[in-house]
């Protein structure tokens, strides 16, 4: 099983930071085309749990009046604020677009959200959001490779529970699966992924 990681951001400003570790690849960067060429061998090399460092689903509550407020869970971290909200939008466009290149590299491809039930062969993925809170990082790639090594931690383990609560959701992440042709289930649309969160490398020093 390899686990790999994609930092959100903007990639012509080297923002957008990846990490992939398993068996056969234990590395990152920040090129996008390297993401692709990585993503494709350890895909094609076995099972495949990848993460987006964005928020990968948003609320849908009947009570119109609190549906941007923060997820159960974020902390002080709203996704529909400030970085969350930048980090959305960039998501919008990037993660489908990074799962439609996987589609194209790999006929057959299939991915899914339900973490209950994990992939088990190549040509199979398992879809999760990753949630890099508080303190200075080391830079992009290293916050993918915390989040990579913390979902191996995670899902080698006993219980496996996400770091949100449950609640009404449109899934962002459901969406592109479904728009790349890795899935052909409407209800991931409704479905809450896995969210894996963990703290950056560094404290950060600011008063």
């Amino acid at each position: 099983m390899h686990y790999a990681v994609v930092d959100i951001g903007s990639p012509k400003q080297g923002n957008l930071g990846w990490w992939i570790t398993g068996p056969f690849i234990e590395d990152g960067g920040t090129g996008p085309e390297d993401l692709i060429v990585s993503l494709t061998e350890a895909i094609l090399a076995g099972p495949v749990v990848l993460g987006f460092e964005a928020p990968m689903y948003v609320p849908t509550k009947r009570d119109i009046g609190a549906t941007l407020q923060q997820r159960p869970g974020e902390t002080g971290r709203p996704w529909s604020a400030g970085a969350g909200a930048s980090v959305t939008a960039m998501a919008l466009a990037l993660v489908p677009a990074i799962l439609d290149r996987l589609a194209s590299n790999i006929p057959g491809l299939k991915a899914w959200q339900d973490w209950t039930s994990l992939p088990a062969e190549p040509g199979e993925i398992l879809v999760f959001e990753a949630f890099v809170t508080s303190g200075v990082s080391d830079g992009h790639a290293e916050d993918a490779r915390l989040a990579a090594y913390a979902a191996r931690e995670l899902l080698g383990g006993g219980d496996v529970k996400s770091a949100l609560g449950q609640e009404p959701c449109m899934s962002m992440l459901g969406a592109a699966l479904l728009h790349a042709g890795l899935s052909n289930d409407l209800e991931e649309l409704r479905r809450q992924c896995l969210v894996v969160k963990l703290a950056k490398t560094r404290p950060s020093t600011a008063k």
